[in-house]
């Protein structure tokens, strides 16, 4: 039984509940397996194997992150297989996939509050589908929401300022007040159908740069930079970590912590309590 054969069925069985992104990651990740060992058996999937497939990673020129991700995928099927009796041994067991922590860019409060007033100002120079992405994009800097909720975000999801949603991604709730800024976001006239027109993830932000740069805004700009503009504005402006971790929906602390570590002002008024020894 051929591994890329097997991991590609269980693909197959889950992809109506992955984004479309996430399935075309998953499949060529599952391609550089198969062009590193093109016939692999499954029951030759071992420890070794994956060591020598790490190596072969490395030597392409890979980044640390690409690889950890590629080895990421490998371990998501291989797992499964051995859940299913499919391997005797778990070839992930010994091998430990560390974390790579990159600088994640996210606009300051400044910036934020520049671009903001800038489309409120402006907005009649973009095209519709330049305003409906910059809209969308900004609703998700007040709200920490990813793509994949603003473009499902319905309705029926708000109520009396607040976002009830589940999350894409997680499938996890999460509970959302609704900022004054980001209200008047929102249309006018809210039906129980979709709040927002989003358009396809690749041509979201080759629209928002564009909109971006007839209003004068030169930093560059993408769709998931909303997200971390959100977290870091939240530590900025003192909000405590489990609150901010719990609007951005994160499963743990660990993850909200990141942002922390790119925030000076929160960095300098922590540090701060050492004047109070």
């Amino acid at each position: 039984m051929l591994f890329f054969d097997t991991a590609m069925q269980y693909l197959d069985k889950e992809k109506y509940n992955l984004a479309p992104l996430s399935v075309r990651a998953y499949y060529w990740n599952l391609k550089k397996i198969s062009n590193f060992c093109p016939d692999l058996e499954c029951e030759y999937v071992t420890t070794e194997l994956v060591q020598e497939y790490k190596t072969y990673l490395i030597q392409q020129g890979n980044k640390q992150s690409t690889i950890n991700k590629a080895l990421s995928v490998f371990r998501n099927f291989t797992n499964r297989m051995f859940q299913d009796g499919l391997l005797k041994v778990n070839p992930f067991d010994k091998i430990k996939i560390g974390r790579v922590y990159t600088r994640r860019g996210f606009l300051t409060k400044r910036e934020l509050k520049s671009l903001y007033l800038s489309f409120e100002e402006k907005r009649r120079f973009l095209t519709q589908t330049e305003q409906d992405t910059m809209r969308v994009f900004l609703f998700s800097c007040f709200t920490g929401l990813r793509y994949s909720d603003l473009k499902t975000l319905n309705g029926n999801e708000i109520f009396d300022w607040k976002i009830r949603k589940q999350m894409h991604k997680t499938g996890d709730p999460v509970y959302i007040p609704i900022p004054v800024q980001a209200r008047l976001l929102l249309p006018e006239k809210m039906t129980n159908g979709p709040v927002f027109r989003v358009v396809e993830n690749s041509y979201f932000n080759r629209s928002l740069r564009s909109a971006a740069q007839k209003l004068g805004h030169s930093k560059y700009i993408h769709c998931h930079l909303a997200r971390h503009t959100f977290a870091t504005t939240c530590i900025t402006l003192g909000i405590p970590l489990p609150a901010t971790s719990k609007l951005l929906g994160h499963r743990n602390l660990e993850t909200t912590l990141i942002y922390a570590k790119f925030v000076d002002p929160f960095l300098d008024k922590e540090m701060r309590k050492f004047n109070k020894l």
